[in-house]
């Protein structure tokens, strides 16, 4: 559990800041078990006192840093959204492949595909959440996807006229739409296929 990063502050999100220091090696254990109990149980039905119970800290202890659970299991799948590596391949195609498959790669095989649903429904309720999650989950990604873009509209491989929304939607849409909406799995071949399209669209090498 050492190596887990601790997640950014949550805005509002955490229990009580007042009193001794936090000790970092205790949220890492917190975030670390809750990534572990929900690849075993889902979302639903995590509580708690099965997180402290697995962390090896007191129900209290916990609620100091994080008031809800929904709040802890936002900061818990900050840990998983990471990047492996560094997004730049040297190419715009290369970075695009690079961060569709990543994407893919986290929302199919971490926790977080698993319990996204769930969270997604607790967010319609619960504002606060929904800050968080955009905040520190979906915010840093979409900067990340706009840097590669706006890296291949300076070296020439993407238009100068390319929409930087539509590319992100184009690439990350439908893998949403599939975790979400369909539950179909997401074709082997999907990543290179988006890619593809959009630079038939926006790729200057398609226009000479």
């Amino acid at each position: 559990m050492s190596d887990l990063l601790v997640a950014p502050r949550r805005p509002g999100g955490r229990g009580s800041d007042v009193g001794r220091p936090r000790d970092p090696g205790m949220d890492r254990s917190i975030l670390a078990a809750t990534i572990e109990l929900l690849a075993e149980v889902g979302y639903a039905r995590l509580t708690v006192a099965d997180v402290a119970r697995r962390a090896g800290v007191s129900k209290p202890a916990l609620y100091r840093r994080w008031a809800q659970k929904s709040q802890l299991v936002v900061e818990a799948m900050v840990t998983q959204m990471r990047p492996a590596r560094n997004s730049e391949t040297g190419s715009a195609a290369g970075d695009l492949l690079f961060l569709t498959e990543q994407l893919i790669d986290i929302l199919t095989r971490t926790p977080l595909g698993r319990v996204l649903p769930g969270l997604v429904a607790e967010m319609a309720t619960d504002p606060e959440l929904a800050t968080s999650y955009r905040e520190l989950i979906i915010r840093p990604n979409q900067l990340e996807w706009r840097a590669a873009v706006r890296r291949g509209i300076t070296s020439g491989e993407l238009s100068a006229g390319t929409d930087i929304d539509f590319v992100l939607n184009a690439l990350a849409g439908p893998v949403y739409f599939s975790l979400l909406i369909t539950g179909a799995p997401i074709e082997a071949g999907y990543a290179r296929s988006a890619v593809d399209l959009v630079l038939a669209r926006f790729g200057t090498a398609a226009r000479a």
